[in-house]
């Protein structure tokens, strides 16, 4: 929805303005607030005006009493929220949470929706400095001395206070194609954690709910679940499409919700592509890349971002909402979270299913695209986010990494992918109403006997035929050698590592 930035550090002056527009004002195209100073903080946002449109520039939002807020996501419940602390009808979920944090009536388990926010009291003091529970919205922090900074962007603080890149984060890149662990491609640059608030603490504990006690969960309740994921991410006073693919979950969103446009890409030849050109959908917008068109985007992502992107397919999903944005579509609904949910990742899970301990070196050479060494600082690294930990299966445990630290690099990639293009992405499966019912689901209900998500399967099975819902995931493949065609002997794994890091070193 936007790019916010806002800082109490003195380094921070309007003569560097200029960075934090250029490196967030893509985040908003529709209005940008300007750097403003008020009560000892500096503060920016841009917007992408998608609830209350004709609002204009309406954050920084300023309260009566001084107290500041500014605002990155969405609450979907605002209007119920409004009615049940103020007894008012508010068409404006920036401004019923700004009024909420003022009030002290704010309880962020009440929140439906995602998010990252700051509200700075009228004494200048940080109250809430909050990020969704499963890290959808993403806020980078670096700390200078007694000073704070936050941002939408980690390029933005990178800028700003020149700071140098974090080799463990590259270690990090080659690994698992994030820097999953350090938060950011740069010293000092930190995320606040999914569920947490930097100033009060924790407020979702996903542990809590990967606890063992499953019940027999009906596939009508799920489709209930899932509706109900998918009616409050449409939520919206802009245009909305879906992002369609051969997969079953964004099939799943189709065929349980309604839509207006939908949207794909690939190249010649790709399976999803042809696929989807069989099936003759009505609205389906087909855009067929080219070599060229690739490496275009790819650069100016790249340039834009100041940082590695993750995976290929981000380059597409920005071209894809390109066309979505000049057609007016101004929210993209993708299928996000039903793997993590719904142990989607078969071998693994599978694995982990029918473990009797959890083996860290196992789950590592399954996870990771190269292998870090027992002597290596990532290896213990990795190894220690499950100390003090307890676990009730070597499944849950599975479960639980995907969940906490594998799904937010998801949600960061459809973010920054969409967002480049003036598109907010949304995630209808990876919600609390889904999430709720998906983890009382034993790990004999969600495997087959090679196929994860076999609920979801299921689910879609009576739309789409037994052999569409049970075959094998495809998945994405981007041929990197056809299209950086200056390298020779090289994979697409190396081609894609190389053109990152270039922007970084």
């Amino acid at each position: 929805m936007c790019g916010i930035f806002i800082t109490n550090d003195p380094h921070i002056n309007q003569d560097m303005q200029d960075i934090i527009e250029k490196t967030l004002r893509f985040r908003g195209p529709d209005c940008s607030s300007g750097l403003i100073e008020h009560n000892g903080w500096k503060a920016y946002h841009s917007r992408l005006a998608i609830i209350d449109v004709d609002s204009g520039i309406n954050q920084p939002l300023i309260h009566g009493d001084g107290g500041l807020l500014v605002f990155n996501g969405e609450i979907l419940n605002f209007v119920e929220l409004g009615e049940k602390y103020f007894n008012a009808h508010y068409k404006s979920d920036t401004v019923l949470l700004g009024d909420l944090a003022q009030s002290g009536n704010l309880n962020l388990s009440e929140l439906d929706g995602f998010f990252a926010f700051i509200y700075i009291t009228a004494k200048g003091e940080i109250k809430h400095c909050a990020r969704d529970r499963f890290g959808v919205k993403p806020l980078f922090y670096h700390k200078r001395e007694e000073f704070i900074s936050f941002s939408s962007e980690p390029n933005t603080l990178q800028k700003l206070f020149n700071l140098s890149v974090n080799d463990n984060a590259i270690d990090e890149y080659h690994a698992v194609r994030a820097p999953i662990l350090s938060g950011s491609f740069f010293s000092g640059v930190d995320e606040v954690a999914p569920g947490t608030c930097l100033m009060n603490g924790e407020y979702f504990n996903l542990l809590t709910h990967l606890n063992g006690e499953y019940e027999d969960i009906d596939i009508p309740s799920l489709k209930l679940a899932i509706e109900k994921g998918i009616r409050t991410r449409q939520v919206s006073d802009a245009p909305i499409g879906l992002l369609l693919s051969r997969g079953i979950d964004s099939n799943l969103l189709k065929e349980l919700g309604e839509f207006d446009k939908y949207y794909t890409i690939g190249f010649k030849g790709d399976v999803d592509l042809e696929y989807l050109r069989e099936q003759n959908i009505d609205n389906l917008t087909i855009v067929e890349c080219d070599p060229e068109t690739y490496r275009t985007e790819f650069k100016h992502l790249l340039s834009l971002r100041g940082e590695p992107m993750s995976v290929p397919n981000e380059v597409l999903l920005s071209i894809i909402a390109k066309t979505a944005a000049a057609e007016g579509v101004k929210v993209l609904l993708s299928g996000e979270g039903a793997d993590e949910f719904f142990a989607g990742y078969d071998r693994i899970f599978k694995w982990a299913s029918n473990a009797n301990e959890f083996d860290f070196d196992i789950f590592l050479g399954m996870y990771c695209y190269i292998t870090p060494s027992k002597e290596s600082q990532l290896y213990l690294h990795m190894l220690s986010i499950f100390d003090g930990l307890t676990f009730v299966s070597p499944f849950e445990t599975v479960r639980w990494f995907f969940i906490r630290y594998h799904m937010p690099i998801l949600f960061r990639r459809l973010d920054f992918s969409l967002m480049a293009a003036g598109i907010e992405g949304r995630e209808p499966i990876a919600n609390m109403h889904t999430f709720q019912l998906a983890v009382k689901m034993s790990p004999e209900a969600l495997m087959g006997d090679v196929l994860g998500k076999t609920p979801l399967r299921e689910l879609i099975s009576p739309y789409k035929g037994h052999n569409f819902a049970f075959e094998k995931k495809v998945g994405f493949p981007v041929d990197l050698t056809a299209i950086f065609d200056q390298y020779h002997d090289e994979s697409s794994y190396e081609i894609w590592f190389k053109e990152n890091l270039r922007i970084i070193k």
